[in-house]
């Protein structure tokens, strides 16, 4: 700037001011040109880089593959799993060497990046290192790359959402990932029990709720909630954000908060599309505390089994009705006759590689890539955030969902 204006000033001293200004003009206006279409020819150049990695890379490997299409499809960990690398020789021989474990149990998995031409998918770890200096050198037409993460957008390493035209499948907690990774799922019974005694879960206590939290600072403000609901009933609160800890095991400390609390704040970190863990279903497994939970994905969740912090218009209404709740012991243990019709089902932390493995070897498999990651991992997730102010949840951009802390290189 300190140069346009020092040959502005010359021009004028010169008797060329109005020729010199409009040449500046026109200098400026073609450089910002310049500069836009340099940023646009970057944009495509990045975009197409990933098409051509996978066309041209693959036929690098396709000469190297054909002597293996006959053996056990290959599964290939690229990355670790956040900073675990996988046990190879566990998977293969207590997942795909057990009988009855996989319906198709013609796998096997590898972290040995030398068997990559062999291999017919490749696994990506959301949180596991994925850089763009470390990617892939080869890839062949048949082979899946594999998105794996049971984790919320905003702690997923952002250059996930700038890998288009590279994941042909997902394994995520989402309804509508290609391969089931949740935490948890839910069936009818076999058998429905009828004419069962009626069963007191109450047991005399009183009104109090508590909560098992390590993430201080959520993405979805449950803290605010809780800190609302405490100034109505007594809110008991465990783990890192508090004073109290408990060095026993998480289900031992989780029973002993169920000797005198009848309710438990199963809140997630993250407000996200489908995003239910462990925190509902340890407290159905244990079948002393009714889950009050804080989502809309009511599928996912046992029928009558929990109580459903957004059906009351403020932390301290739902306050109100725990009060009158534990005054109706007949409507306290009605919140578990779900145990006479359904069952909980934790999957073992492998078994998503099971429908992986029955995916490789279905010759009718459709052929499929994720053209924009960015719109189906943060976009439809419908991430929210619950505003105090406003006594309701309000939905999250994806700029603040996106984590931008992690390098792309």
């Amino acid at each position: 700037m300190s140069r346009y204006l020092a040959l502005l000033r010359f021009c004028r001293r010169s008797g060329l001011s109005c020729i010199c200004k409009y040449f500046l003009v026109f200098t400026f206006l073609l450089c910002a040109f310049i500069y836009f279409l340099l940023k646009i020819k970057l944009s495509i150049d990045y975009h197409y880089a990933q098409v051509l990695y996978q066309t041209q890379r693959s036929k690098i490997c396709q000469k190297k593959i054909n002597s293996t299409q006959e053996k056990p499809k290959l599964i290939l960990f690229w990355t670790k799993i956040f900073t675990n690398s996988i046990d190879a020789n566990y998977i293969n021989s207590h997942l795909f060497a057990s009988p009855g474990r996989c319906d198709i149990n013609r796998c096997k998995v590898t972290n040995n990046r030398q068997e990559l031409c062999a291999s017919d998918a490749v696994v990506f770890h959301a949180r596991g290192g994925i850089k763009m200096n470390d990617m892939p050198q080869e890839r062949s037409l048949h082979q899946r790359y594999v998105l794996l993460t049971k984790e919320p957008p905003y702690k997923t390493t952002a250059i996930v959402g700038h890998l288009n035209y590279f994941f042909n499948w997902t394994a995520t907690y989402r309804t509508d990932s290609d391969i089931a990774y949740r935490y948890f799922r839910w069936r009818r019974k076999d058998k429905i029990v009828t004419g069962a005694s009626p069963q007191s879960y109450l047991n005399n206590r009183q009104v109090r709720a508590a909560a098992m939290i390590s993430n201080c600072y959520s993405q979805n403000n449950r803290e605010h909630y809780i800190k609302r609901l405490s100034s109505v009933i007594p809110v008991t609160r465990i783990g890192h954000c508090s004073w109290n800890k408990c060095h026993k095991s998480y289900y031992e400390c989780l029973n002993e908060l169920a000797d005198a609390h009848p309710f438990f704040l199963a809140f997630e970190n993250s407000l996200c599309r489908d995003y239910v863990t462990e925190k509902y279903a340890n407290v159905i497994k244990s079948r002393r505390m009714i889950p009050i939970v804080f989502s809309k994905d009511f599928d996912l969740y046992i029928p009558n089994s929990f109580i459903d912090a957004n059906q009351f218009s403020s932390p301290e209404n739902l306050g109100r009705f725990l009060i009158e709740l534990v005054k109706n012991s007949t409507l306290y243990d009605s919140y578990f006759k779900w145990a006479n019709e359904y069952e909980l089902v934790v999957p073992d932390e492998n078994d998503y590689l099971c429908e992986l493995c029955k995916k490789l070897n279905d010759p009718n498999e459709p052929n499929k890539v994720y053209d924009s990651m960015k719109k189906w991992l943060y976009d439809d997730a419908t991430c929210q955030r619950w505003i105090s102010k406003l006594n309701r949840t309000i939905n999250v951009s994806v700029d603040e969902t996106m984590d931008y802390e992690d390098s792309l290189f």
